[in-house]
């Protein structure tokens, strides 16, 4: 069994969001348990600014958000992922880095669908590799516009993944949509999805953290809720699809 973490933030707009906002997700790494897994958002060290210069600032703070997750990963024995934007090699990256139960980087996975106004800002698309495995469980990754391409959804769903993780933000995205996008890739890949965003003024959009079983149960939804959930589950469970009406499994 392994505790699956997701953490959701609200989304602050006013004098410096962004700061908020990472403190805020830099207090649960105290409250994480041994052999557990905890989740954040998309731009953890940038969220809350709609401002191109402002949410380019949020970088001077990776680096010390990531010693962070790392130090926790390692005292708690324990998986953490969180998505930042940040500079490697002279590029701007939208980044959700995997910590292993020592600490260290055990994955990186660059956002491969980028919208216009990441283009914009100048982020560079990743390679297109979301999937690895680390001490025998098999990751993948998504942040949150790649969930609009199928394609990405079939090259994982060929990984046989045991868990996707979807740092998100889809502050303007409808929450029927969002929680029919994260059950369906459930059922698809057959795997839990740990989704990771803000929570909204508006009660139509965005929100929605939550933890969705293979079957495509949701198991924990914070829709509008600020703070996080918990799920202790079978990390390697697959649904078993029936053989047919009436024909068992």
């Amino acid at each position: 069994m392994i505790e699956i973490k997701v953490v959701q933030p609200r989304y602050y707009s006013g004098e410096n969001p962004d700061e908020k906002i990472a403190e805020f997700l830099l207090s649960h790494l105290d409250r994480i348990k041994e052999n557990s897994l905890i989740v954040f958002p998309e731009y953890s060290n940038a969220g809350g600014d709609i401002d191109e210069e402002n949410t380019l600032l949020g970088i001077s703070r990776t680096d010390i958000m990531l010693e962070r997750c790392s130090n926790a990963a390692r005292e708690k024995k324990a998986y953490v992922a969180i998505n930042v934007l940040n500079r490697r090699d002279d590029k701007l990256k939208n980044s959700t880095y995997l910590f292993d139960k020592n600490g260290n980087v055990a994955f990186v996975y660059d956002k491969i669908h980028l919208p216009p106004s990441e283009i914009k800002l100048g982020v560079v698309a990743g390679d297109g590799c979301c999937t690895c495995e680390v001490d025998g469980i098999k990751f993948a990754f998504m942040t949150c516009y790649d969930v609009y391409f199928n394609e990405q959804i079939e090259d994982i769903a060929k990984f046989k993944p045991d868990v996707i993780i979807i740092p998100g933000y889809q502050r303007g995205e409808r929450v029927d949509i969002i929680r029919a996008q994260a059950k369906l890739l459930a059922f698809r890949c057959n795997s839990y999805v740990a989704r990771s965003s803000y929570s909204m003024d508006t009660d139509k959009n965005g929100g929605c953290s939550m933890i969705v079983a293979p079957d495509g149960i949701i198991l924990e939804d914070m829709g509008k809720d600020v703070g996080y959930i918990t799920q202790s589950v079978d990390i390697f469970k697959k649904y078993m699809r029936s053989a047919g009406y009436g024909k068992g499994l």
